[in-house]
């Protein structure tokens, strides 16, 4: 009887080690974020109806662990989160959460902050800032990979697209590339994906490739040009995204950085002004009151307070006050801060904001319309003239 309690006893042991990981939900304007610590993986989410607030999947969660992050070391590769070498906590703030692994020489840190696009008057995104530190007894040879499984762009030819072409087979772009973001897009939303970061340490390559590819080669896979997005025979059109911090050396208490930014589709794509200074969504006492435009500048500019347009009293005035052409690389493009109005009106506002941003980026890709997308915007248009009239 003795020796059967302590086996119960070791069981339940043993069940609650195994079951302690729990999801950590943080969500802030539009973007949900999930960390999942039983199996160090994250996950973003999209509101794409606000009055319902149904969130979906910026990039595959069927199987939670199709995208991860991997640590190339001294010629080993670690899958963290479910390495037994690394140890996986969850610290930080609602606003900054963080994953951290953990191993005898090297802390890694994945520091997660909510980002707002260029067009977008809430949050919509996340910046990760990824650090690896060697506090081991000697330097070490290490480099970080980011496989994110992406599903949005498969329904449709080409499977990404950056801000100057279309990716249609196997690319790398290097450091050398004017490519500023990248984006898989569905038939409602996309996924949005920096490049390069201005001011911060950037990855080194992204390669996009066959999620099979990517996911069974040790490091990264041979480059072969003009290699489409299959594996046969099982792995058709299954692309994905791999961002690389080239393997380099970190001497001991040294680091390395990287940072990531990825966000829902934004025509404008994102404004490195807001993603340099990481800032929050207001905090819940301000959100009723006001909500910060975009601002596309360079360098930053400051509004003084007696400069700051009247408050918003209908429908027609914000979008005068707030809408702007697509910005290009000669002419910089500033959209004052403006005080939105409050409930149901804020929220049109920002559908009719998308609305515009959306046919924008068929109007900038050159593509065509399907006959559900057209009824769906028609139908979105009657709607808004059936609540504000002559304004439209």
């Amino acid at each position: 009887m003795v020796a059967m309690k302590k086996y119960a006893l070791c069981a339940i042991l043993v069940f609650i080690c195994f079951s302690s990981g729990a999801l950590e939900e943080y969500s802030d304007g539009r973007i949900k974020l999930v960390l999942d610590d039983s199996i160090g993986k994250f996950h973003l989410y999209y509101m794409t109806d606000v009055e319902k607030k149904v969130y979906e999947p910026l990039f595959w969660d069927k199987d939670k662990r199709t995208s991860y992050l991997s640590a190339f070391i001294d010629g080993k590769i670690y899958v963290l989160g479910e390495s037994p070498s690394f140890r996986t906590r969850i610290r930080g703030t609602q606003s900054k959460p963080a994953f951290v692994f953990e191993s005898k020489e090297l802390r890694i840190t994945a520091e997660f902050s909510f980002i707002r696009t260029a067009s977008s008057g809430v949050s919509n995104g996340a910046r990760i800032d990824y650090t690896v530190e060697n506090w081991g007894p000697k330097s070490a040879n290490a480099g970080l990979s980011l496989l994110i499984d992406t599903f949005l762009g498969e329904k449709a030819a080409p499977n990404f697209r950056t801000d100057l072409r279309p990716i249609e087979n196997e690319t790398i772009i290097n450091r050398t590339t004017a490519d500023q973001w990248w984006l898989s897009r569905g038939n409602r939303y996309g996924l949005m994906g920096s490049v390069f970061v201005p001011g911060l340490e950037s990855p080194d390559f992204v390669y996009f490739a066959n999620w099979k590819r990517l996911n069974e080669s040790r490091w990264k896979p041979e480059y072969v040009s003009g290699r489409n997005f299959n594996s046969l025979p099982f792995s058709v059109k299954d692309s994905a995204v791999c961002y690389f911090m080239d393997v380099g050396r970190i001497e001991r208490w040294q680091k390395r950085q990287m940072t990531i930014l990825l966000a829902a589709e934004d025509i404008y794509g994102f404004d490195y002004n807001k993603v340099n200074v990481t800032p929050s969504y207001p905090p819940p006492e301000e959100r009723e009151e006001s909500v910060p435009a975009a601002i596309i500048v360079t360098p930053p500019i400051t509004v003084r307070p007696q400069e700051q347009p009247a408050p918003v009293q209908n429908l027609a005035q914000a979008v005068q006050q707030t809408t702007t052409p697509p910005p290009n690389v000669q002419q910089q493009t500033v959209m004052p801060a403006v005080r939105l109005p409050i409930g149901p009106l804020r929220v049109d506002l920002q559908t009719l904001r998308e609305l515009i941003a959306k046919v924008d980026g068929y109007i900038y890709f050159g593509t065509s319309l399907t006959e559900a997308e057209l009824r769906a915007l028609e139908a979105l248009i009657q709607q808004l003239k059936f609540k504000y009239g002559s304004i439209f």
